[in-house]
């Protein structure tokens, strides 16, 4: 058996949308005509250098007399939670059919080597190589650089849209004749932009979006709750905005983390029921092709507990301030209650879950 495996990893699946061929592929004729057939569509992919880098340090490690295997993973298209545990998978199968003691890893950059947990968490892990494509150094060479950087849809997406919503913001409060508060709002955004960055929450808005296609493509109903998702999450988003524009209005100006509060507390319902309309189109979706629904209706009641409790945390920040002012006695009820009722249903709401599951366990036993 093979004990050292040459791995070269292709997150993003270009081999399988490409060149239409399937991960794992295993052995150095196998990766060679992988490499070739992903040239042949498209030899401007930095995975054929991978590839190839990977037969360079395999047939060293042959001629130098180590007994050794090459291997290709691929992801999927939808770099993240899907396209790794694509890449686990295959790295299973490899452990199973070679069961090598340590690993080569070959990459063509850092988006790739997000894996190498998964990696090192299989195997023992001697060296990794990246491969960078040598580039030529003129004007001309850069610009085409740059030109074809922008043209990839990951980068795309990256760059160019922050940069229309930020276009798309300013001309609204020029058009509004609001012009004054237009960088403040385009500073917020940003900002959220870089926290949805920095934790991978953006997938989440990404995948909303795919969700939303796939709906549409397929003709299932949750693509009308998705639009009106959709369409709540943007009156939220106003409402929220338009609350914290108020309480900046505020005789006495509140700090920070009041204006954040006083934006939830406007947009919070909005949020939980676009959650709702998505559960729900996902639970008919389930209900029509005769498929297991009760995690939805378990989600809509989470979904449900969470808004009232928020509503309830927000509702007593707020409480010492116009409209809002109430009894501290009053303000403290509300929230109990809140809290009380939040916990409440998220219980009633788990409870279907838990039963199927012990039903679940007990036919096992049976």
């Amino acid at each position: 058996m093979p004990k050292k495996v040459v791995l070269a990893i292709d997150r993003d699946n270009d081999l399988g949308r490409k060149a239409e061929i399937e991960g794992v592929v295993v052995g150095r004729k196998e990766n060679l005509n992988a490499a070739i057939k992903l040239a042949e569509v498209d030899p401007e992919d930095s995975d054929i250098n991978t590839i190839f880098a990977a037969i360079k340090i395999y047939d060293e490690l042959i001629k130098g007399g180590e007994d050794a295997e090459i291997a290709t993973v691929t992801g999927d298209e939808k770099v993240g939670i899907s396209s790794d545990a694509k890449i686990a998978e295959q790295l299973d199968f490899i452990k199973r059919k070679i069961n090598p003691s340590s690993v080569i890893v070959v990459s063509d950059g850092s988006e790739d080597e997000f894996v190498l947990p998964i990696i090192s968490s299989r195997f023992k892990i001697d060296s990794v190589r990246r491969i960078v494509v040598k580039q030529s150094k003129t004007i001309e060479g850069t610009y085409y650089l740059l030109r074809k950087m922008l043209s990839d849809p990951k980068i795309a997406k990256t760059f160019f849209v922050p940069i229309g919503i930020i276009l798309i913001i300013y001309s609204i409060f020029v058009f509004a004749n609001y012009p004054q508060y237009a960088v403040g709002t385009i500073i917020l955004l940003i900002g959220i932009y870089l926290i949805l960055r920095a934790y991978d929450l953006d997938t989440g808005i990404e995948t909303f979006f795919y969700n939303t296609k796939t709906a549409l493509l397929e003709g299932r109903i949750s693509f009308v709750t998705y639009i009106i998702a959709a369409i709540l999450i943007i009156i939220g988003f106003i409402e929220g905005f338009y609350t914290l524009w108020r309480f900046s209005n505020q005789p006495v100006s509140p700090g920070v983390i009041t204006l954040a509060t006083s934006f939830i507390y406007g947009a919070i319902w909005y949020y939980t029921a676009s959650g709702i309309f998505i559960a729900t189109g996902k639970l008919l979706d389930a209900i029509i092709e005769h498929k297991s629904f009760t995690k939805y209706i378990s989600m809509s009641f989470l979904l449900i507990s969470a808004g009232l409790a928020l509503w309830g945390g927000s509702l007593y920040i707020l409480s010492n301030y116009q409209p809002f002012q109430m009894e501290e006695g009053d303000a403290i009820r509300y929230f109990a209650l809140s809290i009380f009722g939040s916990v409440f249903i998220a219980i009633v709401g788990i409870l279907p879950m838990r039963g199927k599951e012990s039903r679940a366990v007990q036919e096992l036993r049976d």
